[in-house]
């Protein structure tokens, strides 16, 4: 079952991904960089955003971030990708620089994309649910938070999806 659980949510995160990458490529360069408002990243600026986290998780799943610890015997599992929080601060390490072009977001993000890939089919079963990881919005096990990497991407897509509409 956990072979095919991490089978699945490589699935889902390479959909997602391959999604965000194909709106950012249809973009034309300058409209990719401009930010929609102040407060608001432009989807260049999302890309590298989305690059820099699958990074950041994929060294997590690995081992090169030593964040994970062993789940308490009493941990379970409850994460939904269905409810993954929207609208979380990402650390200021996770934050895109102020400007970024197309095209270097999509080289980062291509670069990711084939790290966290290879984190999340480096998933044993015993790595996947018997490590956790604590974060803001909650405490998650591997799985869960490779989960949790799908769901962020697929959000960011569509979000990349509303600025190309409104560009």
């Amino acid at each position: 079952m956990s072979a095919d659980r991490a089978a699945g949510i490589l699935v889902r995160f390479s959909t997602a991904h391959r999604t965000l990458m194909t709106k950012l490529r249809e973009m034309p360069p300058g409209a990719a960089q401009q930010q929609p408002a102040d407060d608001h990243w432009s989807a260049a600026q999302l890309g590298c955003h989305v690059a820099l986290t699958n990074d950041w998780i994929a060294s997590v799943i690995t081992g090169a971030t030593p964040m994970a610890e062993p789940a308490p015997p009493d941990f379970r599992e409850s994460f939904s990708g269905n409810t993954a929080p929207g609208m979380v601060k990402a650390f200021p390490t996770l934050q895109p620089p102020d400007l970024v072009s197309r095209d270097a977001a999509l080289e980062r993000l291509r670069a990711s994309g084939q790290r966290m890939c290879k984190a999340i089919a480096s998933l044993t079963p015993e790595r996947g649910s018997g490590a956790v990881v604590v974060l803001p919005f909650g405490t998650l096990s591997l799985f869960e938070l490779a989960d949790y990497t799908a769901s962020h991407v697929a959000r960011h897509a569509a979000q990349a999806g509303r600025v190309m509409a409104r560009t």
